[in-house]
């Protein structure tokens, strides 16, 4: 594989890892606001969802660069 299918793999790692990070955040304030269970469990299972396709991209960039 080309390093530019890397860099690519690369950059929408970085804009998940964003996104993850400002979820934890905004889980964070719902606590602290008590917001309403399903709305922070939706939350919670995106969060997830975001880790698992950032292990997955890790994963492949991996593969690709050994």
């Amino acid at each position: 594989m080309g390093t530019g299918t890397v860099n690519s793999l690369l950059r929408h790692k970085n804009a998940l890892v964003e996104k993850h990070k400002t979820l934890d955040k905004d889980i964070k304030t719902a606590y602290t606001n008590h917001i309403n269970d399903i709305e922070l469990h939706k939350m919670k299972k995106e969060k997830l969802s975001l880790k698992e396709e950032i292990v997955k991209i890790e994963t492949t960039i991996a593969e690709r660069t050994h």
